[in-house]
């Protein structure tokens, strides 16, 4: 394959290890994927396979990590949800100034609101309106209860919603 930039020469594979600035993170390294570089004007080109695992794969680590969260790794987490600037502060109950500030790195954000974003993320779920879940949370008169109960043969326990009849 000839390198997209200068055309002249082809791309030379090797395994390596390749900084993936290309995620909005400063710290991310692939350990020995493969890269193709331009032996004329040094362009670099990786193969990076499963790209959607692989983000998955960093949110969970930074999920995981017990110091706070940067604000490049908040927006890194915010777009791993799908959400805009704005859906993101509805759905955290805040303002778009707000999230620009946690962003931008001009205010930390609160402890409260990192857990949230945290547990959103492990959780896999994008919620798209919380809203809305108040809402109908609010008009529904439904009494619904948590059952509990122990499987011995498992030796776990196992968890269900009901409707009270």
């Amino acid at each position: 394959m000839r390198c997209p930039v200068c055309v002249r020469a082809e791309l030379v594979e090797q395994l390596q290890n390749y900084h993936y600035r290309e995620c909005g993170l400063d710290n991310v390294i692939l350990a020995g994927i493969t890269v193709r570089t331009c032996p004329e004007c040094g362009t670099l080109a990786p193969r990076i396979p499963r790209i959607e695992a692989l983000h998955d794969c960093i949110a969970h680590a930074l999920v995981m990590k017990e110091e706070r969260l940067t604000s490049s790794e908040i927006v890194f987490l915010r777009k791993s949800l799908g959400w805009s600037g704005t859906l993101f502060a509805d759905n955290m109950h805040s303002d778009r100034s707000q999230v620009s500030k946690w962003e931008s790195g001009k205010v930390v954000m609160s402890k409260a609101n990192e857990l949230l974003l945290r547990e959103m993320v492990a959780r896999g779920k994008k919620i798209e309106d919380y809203k809305s879940i108040d809402a109908a949370r609010k008009e529904s008169n439904k009494v619904v209860s948590l059952f509990v109960r122990i499987d011995e043969a498992k030796r776990q326990w196992t968890d269900e919603w009901r409707e009270a009849a």
